[in-house]
């Protein structure tokens, strides 16, 4: 599958709310509660100025609308006839008479005189109020800018304009007006709060479909390249390495390919596999090099051409070995496309032809953990454990999913037996290092802070060059004692260790947010975006960049005075 640790993530809705709520701890807070609290008044209650009490039709034929009595004591300001007409417009929408409400209040609005900008900015708000009714989005979106335009902390109008905004595609806008809510409600608000998630999960589709669609070719880290042929222990071209790196300079097509992968030299790979597909060779050797070749290709994330090259290997050789492990790789390929359906056929397929392969349990019991499909994944992974007793990885990751299981359970029996287990398996195996951050985790999970660790410092010791085990302790240091300077530390390390581990650029990203460094925090995750692995990760990236930018953008200019930004 890959080699990032299936301990949980946090949820993409956490990540967002952890982005959206860094600022009203620094800047935020001080930039809207220091602005001066508009007064909340009858006619502003509501959403909607309520109704005079003398509620006046206006004829058809008028231009004006005047009220019923006509007889005028004494000479009416400006601002008291906009106030009659607003309060007209309040008793038609009341009546559900849009038209006639709009009309008083854009006559209210000519009426009014320019320095009244509270009354002003509510006729503007009103009448966006008729529009909303009336479904002609645009001038609900006009109308709330003119009120933002003369009372930028205006809730009611950044809340309607943000829904508008939606609505016709304007989600950069959308994006920033919700900031603002949210902002301005303290982040007490939870539909708020759901509709920022909304329009940022919108921007993060749509921003990762361009991305996908134009990305660089970037291979990852060594490190990662690694651990993900390791996560298939039965790759049959794998079996097939050399043993020990040769000097000969003359070596071609695939035992040049897989000379590179002693050597590490994985830049090479796919040249020299494309090489012997198109020289005359044996039929061994060109699936060898279609196997090697598609394997590179998913790790460069040129999936159309790894499917092609996986789907001929399946359809026409007759290596069960070499079919069981395209199928299993296509298989990760339809997982992560959500094709959860073909992902399963394939994985069907591959236990029929290849029944003693334990890396068909093992990485369908990933994908069952990873859906939180608990029972089926220790099912797999005890499958993948009797067919191959002596690898670490599959033993931990299968007491991890006993202990996940125990805690869904309720049941502290299971729990603390699989606990145990964690605790002998990193004895037994302890160049496993996702046996530490899983064993880490669990004890995070009880708080037992200062053992989660000591098992880190372990799995660091084990592994110098794992930049996630780095990134995790970090995590471990903000929710047990919230100490961002050193959290930042730790994953700054990881990001020395690796400088292509794209959870550290995120993480330390998201921190950087918390602190308010909102620049520094977009850099980071344009870092973070090109070493994306597949485009959920690169939405989940382009979303939480996002979120940041929206925040830069509300905290730098009025609320309702800016223009559209586009990033």
């Amino acid at each position: 599958m890959s080699n990032e640790p299936i301990i949980p993530k946090y949820s993409w809705s956490k990540w967002i709310l952890a982005i959206l709520v860094g600022i009203p701890a620094v800047a935020g807070t001080y930039y809207f509660m220091t602005k001066k609290q508009p007064k909340i008044t009858d006619s502003d209650k509501n959403g909607i100025c309520k109704p005079s009490k003398k509620k006046t039709a206006p004829k058809d034929d008028s231009s004006e609308i005047k009220p019923e009595n006509n007889k005028v004591e004494k000479e009416e300001t400006p601002l008291e006839r906009s106030m009659k007409l607003k309060n007209l417009g309040n008793s038609f929408y009341k009546k559900g008479e849009y038209n006639d409400a709009i009309r008083c209040y854009t006559e209210a609005i000519s009426m009014c005189p320019t320095s009244d900008t509270e009354h002003l900015a509510t006729l503007y708000q009103n009448r966006a109020a008729s529009y909303d009714v009336l479904n002609e989005t645009q001038k609900i979106v006009d109308d709330c800018t003119a009120a933002l335009k003369l009372k930028p902390d205006y809730l009611k109008a950044l809340t309607r304009r943000y829904k508008a905004a939606e609505k016709i595609g304007k989600i950069r806008q959308a994006l920033e007006d919700v900031t603002a809510v949210c902002l301005l409600e303290n982040f007490n608000n939870m539909e708020t709060l759901s509709a920022a998630d909304r329009i940022l999960k919108v921007i993060g589709k749509e921003e990762a479909d361009k991305f996908m669609k134009s990305r660089s070719i970037v291979l990852p880290s060594d490190y990662f390249i690694k651990a993900y042929f390791a996560s298939f222990a039965h790759d049959p071209v794998i079996a097939d390495l050399p043993k020990t790196v040769t000097s000969d300079k003359e070596l071609r097509g695939i035992d040049k390919a897989k000379q590179a992968m002693v050597e590490e030299k994985y830049s090479e790979i796919i040249g020299a596999c494309t090489e012997e597909l198109e020289s005359p060779s044996s039929d061994k050797a060109k699936e060898h090099a279609l196997l090697l070749r598609s394997s590179m290709y998913i790790l460069t994330w040129q999936i159309k051409e790894a499917m092609t090259d996986l789907t001929f290997l399946i359809n026409t050789s007759s290596d069960v070995k070499i079919q069981a492990n395209a199928l299993l790789k296509r298989a990760c390929l339809f997982m992560q496309a959500e094709e959860i359906d073909n992902a399963m056929a394939d994985f069907d397929k591959a236990a029929i032809i290849d029944p003693s392969n334990p890396d068909i349990p093992h990485q369908r019991a990933q994908m069952y953990l990873l859906g939180e499909k608990l029972e089926e994944a220790v099912e797999e992974f005890q499958k993948a454990i009797t067919l191959h007793p002596t690898s670490g990885l599959v033993l931990v990751q299968k007491l991890y999913a006993e202990y996940r299981l125990g805690i869904s359970r309720n049941d502290t029996s299971i729990a603390q037996t699989a606990k145990k287990g964690l605790q002998n398996a990193i004895n037994k195996f302890p160049n496993t290092p996702e046996g530490y951050m899983l064993l880490a985790q669990v004890y995070n999970d009880a708080q037992d802070y200062e053992k989660a660790e000591a098992t880190f410092d372990l799995g660091i010791k084990a592994d110098e060059k794992n930049a996630s085990i780095l990134v995790h302790k970090g995590l471990l240091y903000l929710q047990w004692k919230g100490d961002i300077e050193k959290a930042s530390k730790l994953i700054e390390k990881g990001i020395e260790v690796d400088p292509k581990c794209e959870f550290a650029y995120e993480t330390l990203a998201s921190i950087e947010v918390q602190k308010g460094n909102l620049m520094r925090a977009v850099t980071l995750f344009d870092k973070a975006l090109p070493l994306a692995k597949s485009e959920k990760e690169a939405s989940h990236i382009l979303s939480l960049r996002a979120a940041a930018q929206a925040q830069m953008v509300v905290l730098s200019q009025s609320l309702g005075g800016r223009e559209h930004h586009v990033f």
